[in-house]
């Protein structure tokens, strides 16, 4: 059976209908596939690109940290900086936790951070500048206080020797005796006086001395001090007088003073014991310019 000629045009208009259906599904399916893919694409590139921002921050933060915990004490200026770039730090993390930023969002970001970098990299250099400052500070701080101890060490020496000079000099311009006697002397009547070496019949001593050539010795009158130690071992006192001997006070029997001229003169100092005279072996001790000038002994029968 033979088709008719329109019912072959009939078939031909709807099979390319069908195939034009076709086409234009397979064109939007393109399309879709395309739009969609590159905007899954924009959304992972804006992704990875707020995760490096954010990774930037971390190091930038850490950096921060860092200079931070060295505890150095920062000026105004540099206290202010910091606290400038951690505030900075603090809203651009904020704002890269929004998942929804767009690529100038991100892009004014990323010169925020540039802009951060730049800023704590100026910051780090004051901060090293700083430390630098401050090690110089503290090695010439050392160095000083070195110099110092030497000094003082000097000084202590220097006042050492000169304590050490003056009581040597102090010493060498003491009086001391050149030589020495002790009589026991009776008074009889006419004021005339004997020696005597019998105890009972002695009413004093009588101490003869002269003093040794002493140019560095002070011309004067200088304080003479006596001390009696009796035959018991006892040391003879009146008035519980107290004088100073080589820094210690101890006490004396009897005082007097004597005219220094450096000339070589006798002296005479004459005591009485107001108890009486025993038997036995005396002790005098002279002292002038807190040290012992000389000593002898008598013997009493």
């Amino acid at each position: 059976m033979e088709s008719k000629p329109g019912e072959i045009r009939k078939d031909s208009t709807k099979i390319y209908f069908f195939v034009v259906a076709i086409l234009a599904l397979l064109a939007t399916n393109v399309y879709f596939y395309i739009k969609y893919k590159n905007t899954g694409d924009r959304v992972y590139e804006l992704t990875d690109e707020r995760i490096s921002m954010q990774a930037e921050i971390d190091r930038i933060e850490a950096e921060l940290d860092r200079l931070t915990d060295e505890n150095l004490t920062l000026s105004t200026s540099l206290k202010a900086a910091q606290d400038s770039v951690r505030t900075t730090i603090a809203a651009l993390r904020n704002q890269l936790t929004q998942n929804n930023l767009t690529r100038e969002q991100l892009v004014s970001a990323q010169h925020e951070i540039n802009q951060l970098k730049q800023q704590v990299s100026k910051y780090v250099t004051e901060v090293e500048n700083l430390r630098v400052q401050n090690e110089q500070l503290r090695s010439e701080r050392d160095e000083l206080k070195q110099e110092i101890s030497s000094s003082s060490d000097r000084v202590a020496a220097l006042e050492e020797e000169n304590t050490d000079l003056t009581d040597k000099v102090r010493l060498a311009s003491t009086l001391k005796v050149s030589n020495i006697s002790i009589n026991g002397v009776r008074e009889r009547s006419n004021n005339k006086q004997s020696v005597e070496t019998r105890a009972r019949r002695i009413d004093k001593f009588q101490i003869h001395f002269t003093i040794a050539d002493n140019p560095l010795a002070q011309v004067g009158m200088h304080d003479v001090y006596l001390r009696v130690i009796d035959p018991n071992g006892n040391l003879r006192t009146t008035d519980n007088g107290l004088f100073e001997v080589d820094g210690n006070q101890i006490q004396y029997t009897y005082k007097t003073a004597i005219n220094f001229v450096n000339d070589g003169a006798d002296y005479v100092i004459e005591w009485t014991d107001t108890k009486g005279f025993q038997k036995g072996t005396y002790t005098i001790l002279l002292y002038a310019d807190n040290t012992v000038m000389g000593q002898s002994s008598v013997v009493l029968k």
